[in-house]
């Protein structure tokens, strides 16, 4: 199990680097059309379409990153004081959760996408494939939603005194 949550934080890290990069991306781009219109040129066509999708792109590639990295936002008010094995419950709880929302959205993403590519969609502006924008989305959706599964059983487990399946990990990357 421990070689399985070790490979999903690995490939989390590696999916992770791609939404950064993307984001690295858009902001380069965007950059480069305020230098082209401050130098009287037209500016960057289809400027709009390509950060939409390139931020689409962080957004989901990122997320699975943050469920196995423990790095969302939490409220922790209410469980400061817990006893160790009923935090462990409640975290799994909140991966389950996590984890019926992302199959939720990777669920719909594609049949939107899946909609929107046989209608042949474009964006508005220079015509890239709506599949470009959804991609992104449903696998980024899809390994969030597996990464919150292996933290909710990684708490789980926790929970009932087992080991710690990703003891080194965090620490690691």
């Amino acid at each position: 199990m421990r070689t399985l949550y070790r490979g999903a934080h690995r490939l989390a890290a590696v999916v992770a680097m791609l939404g950064a990069l993307s984001a690295l991306a858009a902001g380069f781009i965007t950059c480069g059309d305020v230098i082209l219109r401050n130098l009287g040129q037209r500016g960057v066509l289809g400027l709009v379409d390509i950060t939409q999708m390139l931020i689409m792109t962080t957004a989901f590639l990122t997320l699975p990153y943050g469920f196995l990295a423990g790095s969302h936002v939490v409220v922790e008010i209410g469980t400061d004081r817990l006893p160790r094995a009923l935090l462990h419950m409640v975290v799994a709880f909140g991966a389950l959760v996590g984890c019926t929302l992302m199959a939720a959205i990777a669920w719909w993403g594609r049949q939107q996408a899946v909609m929107l590519v046989e209608m042949g969609d474009s964006s508005q502006t220079i015509g890239i494939p709506v599949v470009y924008y959804w991609t992104p989305l449903v696998a980024g959706s899809v390994l969030s939603a597996l990464a919150a599964l292996l933290v909710a059983v990684r708490h789980g487990v926790l929970a009932g005194g087992g080991d710690d399946m990703a003891a080194g990990i965090e620490e690691a990357a």
